[in-house]
């Protein structure tokens, strides 16, 4: 529980700290790891389906880490 604070994880910390403020990333990114500390990666794939304006295209914005469409824009399925 208490790994966070602990001397190893300093150099994950540290990617994700900037200024001492935590780097803003989007659940689709990762933060840069220096070569020894590279976790493998899993690749996915994310099925989004709903009815046309409840916020699909606001929610896999959010999730990529870009920002918002300022309006509403229809989009096909």
């Amino acid at each position: 529980p208490g790994w966070l604070l602990s001397p190893p994880a300093r150099p994950y910390l540290d990617s994700l700290l900037h200024r001492n403020q935590r780097r803003v990333f989007g659940l689709l990114e990762r933060p840069p790891l220096p070569p020894p500390l590279a976790v493998p990666t899993v690749p996915y794939k994310v099925f989004l389906s709903g009815r046309s304006g409840v916020g699909k295209t606001a929610l896999v914005a959010a999730l990529a880490g870009t920002p918002e469409p300022p309006g509403h824009h229809e989009t096909l399925g």
